[in-house]
């Protein structure tokens, strides 16, 4: 399929006159023309008043409900067509130039995020799985490095999507990512841009080896890590309450390269969210999720995959090691074996952690919530 034809097939009523992507969230204003609901917010905000099309002046400015007619529409176009979608984004990755960037390459990164983002988890998996198969990924790392500002908010999200459907790519990720193109969505004033890369560097930083994290995490401090800090607690303090463990543990593994024996108000106030978490995840399903996914990744222990398998190692030192239980351990088995360095920096990184998750023993922050932090 050539780009004529592709981009013919699709039906320009499927298309917002702002963005030039497909619709995820349609409005359409008082006179008639739809738009992307964030695009025109965003007409909006910049104090316009008038319709970007017609250019009539608008009597009301607030953002319509959302056209779940046209919506369920585009849905419906948008299954029947993903393979063609992915296949024509996939033909363009691979006869892109390593630093040409062109409107090809951005359409290719536009495409794939709505394969990508705006299916079911099993539909987002398979096309991952695809784009992996098609050689995908050195595509979006060069468009990580060499995109607009745009196209690096949609790739991160890409490439989380990439290690949730093959955790085999994420160390060859972690390995060869620009980390001041990740640092720089850190520092953008863009809500999606801060949230994409907390995202992608949790999962950059469920490494099988203490010694690959701390690695991995070293060359963003020579970008500055205090400045970073900063940035992760004013994201940590405006977040929405599910994101706030990720941002949490994020910055508290930041914190904790640096002095982890002196006080820090970034490590106060990372434990304190995690605190928070804890507490609304009693009646929060979406936080409680988070929660346990933060306080699993902070125990350190991962597969060769990025598994979590802290509880398997709780199980493993309180001496569950036989039946059902070892039966669970048995297939990671390899993934906990350590030579002696690496067995030394997981202890010192769990002193550390349990210094501060408890305040250096003089109070237990965390009360009767988390006590296995004891161990």
């Amino acid at each position: 399929m050539d780009e004529g034809s592709f981009f013919s097939s699709i039906p320009q009523d499927f298309i917002c006159p702002l963005t030039g992507q497909l619709f995820e969230d349609p409005v359409t204003l008082q006179t008639g023309q739809t738009f992307e609901r964030a695009a025109i917010r965003e007409w909006f905000d910049q104090g316009n008043i008038t319709c970007p099309v017609t250019g009539k002046v608008l009597e009301c400015l607030a953002v319509p409900l959302t056209n779940f007619v046209l919506k369920r529409v585009v849905d419906s176009w948008k299954s029947e067509h993903h393979r063609h979608l992915l296949d024509y984004a996939s033909q363009i990755s691979g006869s892109s130039g390593e630093h040409r960037v062109n409107t090809k390459d951005e359409s290719a990164v536009f495409i794939l995020e709505q394969l990508l983002t705006a299916f079911s988890k099993e539909e987002r998996i398979t096309n991952a799985k695809h784009l992996l198969s098609l050689g995908g990924l050195q595509f979006l790392m060069q468009r990580f490095e060499f995109g607009n500002l745009e196209e690096k908010i949609c790739v991160a999200a890409l490439l989380s999507c990439c290690i949730e459907a093959d955790a085999g790519c994420r160390n060859q990720i972690a390995i060869n990512i620009k980390k001041q193109c990740l640092l720089d969505l850190l520092h953008s004033k863009q809500v999606k841009a801060r949230a994409n890369a907390v995202v992608l560097l949790t999962e950059l930083i469920c490494k099988n080896r203490r010694k690959n994290v701390m690695s991995f995490l070293s060359g963003l401090q020579s970008e500055g890590i205090v400045n970073t800090m900063h940035v992760l607690l004013v994201y940590l303090q405006s977040s929405p309450p599910e994101e706030k463990p990720l941002v949490a543990i994020l910055l508290l593994h930041l914190d904790l390269l640096l002095e982890p024996r002196k006080y820090s108000i970034y490590r106060e106030e990372a434990v304190d969210a995690i605190t928070a978490a804890l507490d609304g995840s009693l009646t929060d399903e979406k936080v409680q999720a988070k929660c346990c996914r933060a306080l699993l990744i902070l125990g350190g222990h991962f597969s060769t995959f990025g598994k979590v398998l802290t509880e398997n190692w709780i199980l493993k030192q309180a001496g569950y090691d036989d039946g059902f239980e070892a039966d669970a351990l048995d297939s990671e088995k390899e993934a906990l074996l350590f030579d002696d360095d690496e067995e030394r920096a997981n202890e010192e990184w769990l002193r550390n952690l349990s210094a501060s998750l408890l305040g250096n023993g003089r109070k237990a922050i965390f009360g009767d919530h988390f006590q296995v932090f004891r161990l």
